[in-house]
């Protein structure tokens, strides 16, 4: 699963890097630690493309009664085009959300040693998004997908967020993508995982500080 992660480049410089027609947020500061139920930025296409906020933990558009849901933070490739939950979203409502790298746990005997994973690329991870209306109001959650760990990863666990690089990331956010072409995007990624371990502050979701995705 992918439950941790950072974000640290500046929404301007992203949007400058993307060539984004429109930001629909206020500027907001790195994030080194960003846990489930936060805000994320991420980037969508309906007629324009987008910067938008996401709420991570998807809420499926059905869903009326917010006390009723338990907000879904990850979908697996391999049945997020069947599920319920995630089948209208995947066809409908990709998304990439930003991130310079993620976290996972390693176990090494009775401790988990938590490790801070990125690449030598710009990337995000695919995602999905949906709205529910909840009293009345628009509420817009995501979930990140995850995938097979590649033999980098596998070192440290299983599962990996999908990773998308740049390149790739309008073919993932346009809806008229063809389906053969998703399956080959949501295969593991292929290339190096750069990794280290890091402080056991991380373990707190609470603590947000550079110091985080430094090498322990």
């Amino acid at each position: 699963m992918c439950g941790r992660f950072a974000q640290v480049e500046p929404v301007d410089s992203i949007a400058q890097r993307l060539g984004i027609d429109e930001v629909l947020m206020d500027t907001i500061a790195p994030r080194y630690n960003i846990s489930p139920g936060a805000n994320v930025v991420a980037l969508v296409h309906s007629i324009k493309k987008s910067l938008v906020l996401l709420r991570w933990g998807l809420i499926p558009y059905w869903v009326r009664d917010i006390s009723r849901a338990k907000p879904l933070i990850n979908a697996r490739v391999e049945t997020v085009a069947v599920k319920p939950s995630f089948k209208k979203a995947f066809f409908n409502n990709r998304c990439i959300i930003l991130a310079s790298g993620f976290y996972e746990w390693k176990k090494e005997g009775s401790k988990k040693i938590p490790y801070y994973i990125t690449i030598d690329d710009f990337f995000g991870f695919g995602g999905i998004f949906d709205t529910a209306i909840i009293g009345g109001k628009e509420l817009r959650t995501c979930a990140i997908l995850t995938t097979e760990a590649n033999d980098a990863m596998r070192v440290i666990h299983n599962r990996m967020p999908l990773i998308i690089r740049q390149k790739e990331f309008e073919l993932w956010i346009k809806s008229e993508t063809p389906v053969d072409i998703l399956k080959e995007l949501i295969k593991p990624y292929r290339g190096n995982c750069i990794m280290h371990p890091v402080t056991a502050k991380v373990n707190n979701p609470a603590y947000d500080e550079p110091d985080c995705i430094n090498p322990a």
